[in-house]
């Protein structure tokens, strides 16, 4: 027996609710499938781009703000300065206060100086600061700074080990004191300041401010302080030979070129880079 064509809406073998019509209209076709699609997510910026989006944003509006302003500073300075000298002033201020740099360079300050670095032929030196100074010794009033003084009581030691007694009778002395030993004396002696200066330092322009000058003396023949006498004495002699050996030097030689007058009797400590470069320095 011949089978029929399959006719899918007169078959039997289908159930009913299977069935659908042999013609479905487009529309529902249409409508099936979007109801089958799933929804597309609508994707999100990550955090850290929309951060970075907003914060160069920021960074243009920023500087084309600011270079707004310092173009409209700078024709302000220039106008004023144009119409009105005394203007130029109060434009600068208008332009600090709203944050713009001036294109002109500061006005170097000049910084007087507060003393001459020589005076009637001797030089400037600051006065050494108190916590730098040790006393020659504990039962002595006489103060230098720790190096010249560790080094001067092993001269004396080994002058007296020699058999000879020098000994010190200055040290570092202050301005103050210095002040005393120049204007008074120069007054009470009728000295006029520049004679003055050939046997006293001006106060400020004494070695003995630094702390490494000293004023020496034979104890055996005490009347030769102070005086050129002393070169007649066993420790001047003894110094002549043996000073540099422990890094004291003569300050004023005969015929030195500071024009200072002959003291035999003062010396100073140059046995470190600071008193070097401290007398040494401003030499050419």
């Amino acid at each position: 027996m011949n089978k029929l064509p399959f006719n899918p809406a007169s078959s039997e073998d289908i159930p009913p609710a299977r069935r659908q019509p042999t013609e479905v209209p487009l529309y529902e076709i249409e409508n099936a499938s979007k109801k089958t699609q799933p929804k597309k997510k609508r994707r999100k910026l990550p955090v850290t781009l929309l951060f970075l989006t907003t914060a160069v944003a920021s960074s243009i509006y920023y500087f084309h703000t600011m270079n707004s302003i310092r173009d409209s500073a700078k024709e302000e300075l220039l106008g004023a300065g144009s119409l009105n000298r005394q203007a130029e002033p109060q434009a600068g201020e208008r332009a600090i206060a709203r944050g713009v740099v001036s294109d002109r360079p500061p006005t170097p300050k000049s910084t007087p100086k507060s003393h001459p670095d020589t005076l009637l032929n001797h030089h400037h030196y600051d006065e050494a600061p108190p916590d730098t100074l040790a006393k020659l010794n504990p039962n002595s009033e006489i103060k230098l700074r720790p190096a010249a003084q560790i080094s001067l009581n092993a001269m004396i030691a080994k002058a007296k080990a020699d058999g000879v007694q020098l000994g010190v009778v200055s040290g570092f002395r202050s301005i103050e004191d210095q002040d005393y030993l120049y204007f008074k004396v120069k007054a009470e002696r009728g000295e006029s300041a520049k004679a003055r200066a050939e046997v006293s330092a001006p106060p400020g322009y004494s070695e003995h401010h630094t702390g490494y000058a000293v004023d020496l003396i034979d104890e055996s023949q005490p009347a030769t302080y102070v005086e050129e006498s002393f070169v007649t004495t066993p420790a001047y002699r003894w110094l002549m030979k043996n000073a540099a050996f422990f890094n004291f030097e003569m300050s004023f030689p005969q015929n030195n070129k500071d024009l200072v007058a002959y003291e035999p009797w003062h010396w100073r400590y140059v046995g470190d880079q600071k008193s070097l470069e401290l007398f040494y320095g401003d030499q050419q």
